[in-house]
């Protein structure tokens, strides 16, 4: 294949998964992104290190489904609240900065969390989410 076919071939591939977001759903999703920046940053204060946040958007298809009607940066705001709950003691605070470089959000079948290599990763499905949980794990995990 012509290196200009491929990269034809690449381009819309790519455009058609962004195509195939309805228009109100890339608006939540752009919108989202401003307060997903916002909960890094308050975490970020709170443990006295920078934590980087990302969500996996690709999971959250189904997000205009959701019967809580919750965009996706409503669940990092459980890992943001959780982190900020967790560095309110020097203890936690310390374990946090030698612990969490990152977080990941994505949706899934049934909440589980996970942290490897200093990434913590958080699945959530759209209903029974709660900070409380991610603060245990944390406390029992760091």
């Amino acid at each position: 294949m012509k290196p200009s076919l491929y990269v034809a071939a690449l381009l819309s591939v790519i455009g058609t998964s962004v195509g195939a977001q309805s228009l109100k759903l890339r608006e939540m999703f752009a919108s989202d992104r401003a307060k997903v920046a916002e909960e890094a940053k308050e975490a970020s204060d709170a443990c006295g290190t920078p934590i980087a946040f990302q969500v996996d958007y690709t999971t959250y298809a189904g997000a205009m489904d959701d019967v809580n009607n919750q965009p996706p940066w409503a669940y990092a705001a459980n890992v943001s609240d959780a982190l900020k709950r967790v560095c309110s003691s020097d203890e936690g605070r310390a374990s946090v900065r030698t612990g969490i470089r990152s977080v990941t959000v994505s949706h899934g079948s049934a909440e589980s969390m996970v942290l490897k290599n200093g990434v913590f990763s958080y699945t959530v499905p759209y209903s029974g989410h709660s900070p409380s949980t991610v603060v245990r794990w944390l406390q029992e995990n760091l």
